[in-house]
């Protein structure tokens, strides 16, 4: 099967997977950076879009310093709309009008840590890194004939993130798991804002540092010196408490990564070829 194919395949899947595609307007994770470096001096930028209910774009870079250690950045920008459910405490009268919202984070983190091949062809690349990042969010409430009602808060997030990538032939297959501590800082509430909403974020708030794990899931095509990759980043909620926070979010990107040793490789050859 040639490249094409292949491509057009990964898109049609994000589009299937986009129906579970969920946001949350407290908290959405962004696509864990799982490297493919093999040795010394290997590195690679990665840019991805997302589209649908939530629109946005990430951007991760990597690079090994050394022998057997990484180190990574990412920063993730999201922009989400929605309808507000404000019959959360029960049917209120007289019927209270209906409220949209819309709503934005932006997140930039940095991390390092190991990685190694095992394997009878090396097929394998384990890695084990520590991240911590901030970001920022802001929640608009709209109703009508009512003026515009925000919220916006500031959080630190520190994670631990082991990882497995495979790689077969052109095929690149991954799974990680990121233990998230999410501490929220400062922030400024209307207090206008619907009650439910308060209460949500008061929960935000009291439970605040949180502790949760998040799944990542990618499959890729390697095709020289680009992989074009499918990712799907969910949250596991590790408290009952949360639940009504609705953080189960399943974040998915369509990315594209550039590998620069291997483009440094291909102009090398073409220079070779030209003498």
């Amino acid at each position: 099967m040639s490249h094409a194919p292949k491509i057009a395949l990964m898109i049609v899947s994000m589009m299937a997977l986009l129906a579970s595609c969920t946001s949350s307007r407290f908290y959405t994770p962004n696509t864990i950076n799982l490297p493919a470096m093999s040795q010394k001096g290997e590195g690679a930028v990665s840019g991805a879009t997302f589209f649908g209910s939530n629109t946005g774009w990430e951007a991760q870079a990597s690079y090994s310093p050394a022998p057997g250690v990484g180190l990574m950045a990412n920063y993730f920008s999201l922009s989400y709309t929605g309808n507000l459910d404000i019959f959360s405490g029960g049917f209120p009268f007289p019927p209270a009008p209906a409220v949209s919202f819309d709503g934005r984070m932006r997140f930039g983190e940095a991390g390092a840590g190991f990685y190694r091949h095992a394997g009878k062809n090396q097929e394998y690349l384990l890695s084990l890194f520590g991240t911590a990042g901030w970001g920022h969010a802001r929640n608009r409430y709209v109703e009508p004939d009512v003026p515009l009602k925000e919220v916006e808060w500031s959080f630190w997030r520190y994670g631990l993130q082991p990882g497995v990538r495979l790689q077969h032939k052109q095929m690149r297959f991954g799974v990680a798991f990121r233990l998230s501590c999410v501490q929220y800082t400062n922030g400024r509430i209307d207090a206008r804002i619907p009650r439910v909403e308060l209460d949500r974020i008061e929960l935000l708030e009291t439970q605040s540092p949180m502790l949760f794990g998040e799944v990542l899931w990618t499959i890729g095509y390697h095709f020289r010196p680009v992989t074009l990759s499918l990712n799907t980043t969910g949250v596991a909620l590790g408290s009952k408490s949360l639940n009504e926070l609705n953080l189960a979010s399943n974040h998915i990107s369509l990315m594209a990564t550039l590998n620069l040793h291997e483009l440094k490789e291909e102009k090398a050859a073409t220079r070779k070829k030209k003498k």
